[in-house]
C-alpha cells in the first residue's frame, strides 16, 4: 500500500463512511434504508444532521419531500455537492441555524455517537421538530452479533488494537437524553449488516470507514491481514447498528 493510498485511509476521506454503509446488507437492506423506513411519506420537510457525504438525504428522497443536509465539516459538504446532494447548510448540529418548529422530521446517521454534546444536539433538534414531529437516528452498536461474529471482530481487533466499527460512541444511556431534550423514546432497536471483504480494495475500503486507530502501522497491517485472508474466502465482518426514534 503506498503512503497516499494510507494517508487516504487514516484521514478518512470524505465519503468513506458513507461507501461502507452502501455496502453492508442486512438481508437486502443497507443502514440507511433501516432509518430511512422509519420516516414517515407524510413527512415534507426533513433536517439531516451531521450529514456527511450525504448518503442519508439521497436515501430519503421522495416526490414532494424537502430535504436539508447539514454538516460542520466543509470537505463533506464539497464532497455531498460533489455527489448532487444540493440542499445543503454548513454548520454545527449544536447551534441550527433554523426557526423552531421548522421541520416534520430531523434525521441522523451517525450524528448521536459522534456528536461530544449529545445532549444539545437533541435539544436543538427537539426545537427545530413540529409538534409530533420525528426524531431518527442511527449510532454503532456492539449487539447483536453471534459467535462466528465475535470471532471475526476479535481477530480484526488484535490488528487494530480497536473494536471494529463504524464511527461514534457505543451503547450510551439514551433513554434519559430524549426526556431531558422533551423526545419520548419509540423505538431502541438494533440489528446487524454485514459488509463483505472479497479483496484488497474491500479491504482497504472497510479500514477506511471504520473508526480510526491512532497507529498508522495498525492499519496497514489490519489491511494487509484481510487481504491475506480473503486469498482463501471472503471475508464477511458484522456491523452491528442501533437505531432510536422518539416524537416530540
Amino acid at each position: 500500500m503506498n503512503d497516499k493510498r494510507l494517508r487516504w485511509i487514516m484521514s478518512h476521506r470524505p465519503g468513506a463512511v458513507e461507501s461502507v454503509m452502501e455496502r453492508s446488507f442486512g438481508g437486502s437492506k443497507t443502514p440507511y434504508d433501516w432509518l430511512a423506513r422509519s420516516v414517515s411519506s407524510s413527512a415534507k420537510k426533513v433536517l439531516v444532521v451531521h450529514c456527511g457525504s450525504g448518503g442519508m438525504v439521497e436515501h430519503l428522497k421522495q416526490e414532494g419531500r424537502f430535504i436539508v443536509g447539514l454538516d460542520w465539516s466543509e470537505s463533506s459538504i464539497e464532497e455531498a455537492r460533489r455527489r448532487g446532494r444540493n440542499v445543503l447548510v454548513q454548520a454545527d448540529a449544536n447551534y441550527l441555524p433554523f426557526h423552531s418548529e421548522s421541520f416534520d422530521a430531523v434525521v441522523s446517521d451517525f450524528g448521536l455517537g459522534v456528536n461530544e454534546n449529545r445532549q444539545l444536539l437533541l435539544l436543538e433538534a427537539a426545537r427545530v421538530l413540529r409538534p409530533g414531529g420525528m426524531f431518527a437516528a442511527l449510532a454503532p452498536s456492539l449487539r447483536p452479533m453471534n459467535l462466528d461474529d465475535a470471532r471475526r471482530v476479535a481477530r480484526l481487533a488484535r490488528q487494530l488494537r480497536v473494536t471494529p466499527h463504524l464511527p461514534g460512541d457505543t451503547e450510551f444511556r439514551a433513554v434519559p437524553l430524549l426526556t431531558m431534550a422533551g423526545l419520548q423514546k419509540v423505538e431502541d432497536a438494533r440489528a446487524r449488516f454485514y459488509f463483505d471483504v472479497r479483496n484488497r480494495d474491500d479491504a482497504e475500503l472497510l479500514i477506511g470507514g471504520l473508526r480510526p486507530t491512532e497507529d498508522v502501522e495498525r492499519a496497514r497491517q489490519a489491511v494487509n491481514y484481510l487481504a491475506e485472508r480473503v486469498k482463501e474466502h471472503t471475508v464477511r465482518l458484522p456491523l452491528p447498528m442501533r437505531r432510536l426514534l422518539a416524537i416530540k
